[in-house]
């Protein structure tokens, strides 16, 4: 039974890296967009340029609570492969 939580565990390490990977590319999509507003002042519409700000947000906000939630199912899982060691 200890060899499925363990497999369980590996398997989340690659989703827990892509889920990082997305919150980094957030992140430079949200540094590109800034820097699109400093230097091609004047012509980008700004409250479109806050919307697209905003969705990229909301994405990355999202990405990090679904980054959350997996880390506590490695924690979960984790312990009951310590507390079935211990019985």
């Amino acid at each position: 039974m200890h060899t499925n939580r363990s497999d369980k565990i590996e398997l989340l390490i690659p989703e827990e890296e892509a889920l990082q990977e997305k919150i980094n590319t957030c992140e430079i999509c949200v540094s590109a967009v800034l820097d699109a507003i400093v230097t091609r002042q004047g012509e980008i519409h700004i409250l479109t340029a806050e919307g697209i700000l905003s969705s990229i947000h909301t994405i990355s906000t999202d990405f990090q609570t679904e980054l959350l939630y997996l880390k506590l199912e490695k924690i979960i899982v984790a312990s009951s492969e310590r507390a079935s060691h211990q019985i």
